[in-house]
């Protein structure tokens, strides 16, 4: 177990009164926020091996960056061992250390497991968004991989293509227009980058997962009604004529001009 710490909220939110507990995987990190507190945040991490924990993977993955209140049940009990821990765990024998940490893991799966029961007690529609969350974030992150497909996202999310296409049947985008966008906006905003007019327009593409160029170059002119060649020169045009308007500039009174 370790300690960190980090900023908090921005001043004026209003701190919760108790902490939060959030289950993470570093191995496929989300985007995780800490607690909404003002100043400085602390936080204690349970580090849990994968084969230690006696719980489904696929329903684990459900809880991930998830807030879990620590107000009552077993997670409050985690929450305050864990507290306990971090301040006298230094002081115990390697021995004993052992012993609380198979504690720590008996309370975390306790939690978890009560956390899984309420999530399937709910309704079907909370279930769904929960899953189209979690497959959002994962799009999101890793739009950069060619190999990112719908039939990938379901794997990765141990579901069938059949319910893939149905979380995104009531959304105002499919799943693979989701990609495509998410990319696209990626490659949009590179181009236009002046500390990347040294990466070729193909290069650019390729690193946001467009694998064939005029594929890419399709696309792009049919979202944004121009070539990735002529959005670069735009840009390209625009930044210069905007320090072209800086330089000229009248010096304020009192100061020469350089």
């Amino acid at each position: 177990m370790t300690e960190a710490s980090g900023p908090g909220a921005p001043s004026g939110t209003k701190a919760p009164p108790r902490s939060t507990l959030v289950l993470s995987d570093p191995v496929c990190p989300a985007a995780v926020r800490p607690a909404e507190a003002e100043g400085q945040v602390r936080a204690a991490v349970l580090h849990i091996p994968r084969a230690s924990l006696a719980l489904r993977r696929d329903h684990v993955e459900l809880l991930l960056a998830r807030p879990i209140s620590t107000g009552s049940g077993s997670a409050a009990v985690l929450a305050a061992f864990l507290a306990t821990l971090l301040e006298h765990g230094a002081g115990c024998r390697p021995e004993e250390q052992t012993s609380m940490g198979a504690v720590a893991l008996d309370l975390a799966t306790a939690c978890l497991a009560e956390q899984l029961r309420v999530l399937e007690t709910g309704t079907d529609e909370t279930r769904a968004q929960t899953l189209l969350r979690r497959v959002h974030g994962f799009i999101a992150q890793n739009l950069a991989d060619p190999d990112l497909t719908p039939q990938t996202i379901a794997h990765r999310h141990h579901i069938s293509l059949r319910t893939l296409y149905g979380l995104f049947s009531r959304q105002p985008a499919s799943v693979a227009t989701v990609i495509r966008r998410g990319r696209l906006e990626r490659c949009h905003a590179d181009l236009a980058r002046p500390d990347l007019r040294h990466l070729s327009v193909q290069v650019i593409a390729s690193r946001w997962g467009f694998t064939n160029p005029s594929t890419f170059s399709r696309a792009f002119r049919e979202a944004y009604g121009i070539s990735p060649t002529e959005h670069r020169a735009t840009a390209e045009h625009r930044a210069t004529a905007g320090h072209r308007a800086a330089a000229s500039e009248p010096a304020p009174p009192g100061r020469a001009a350089a």
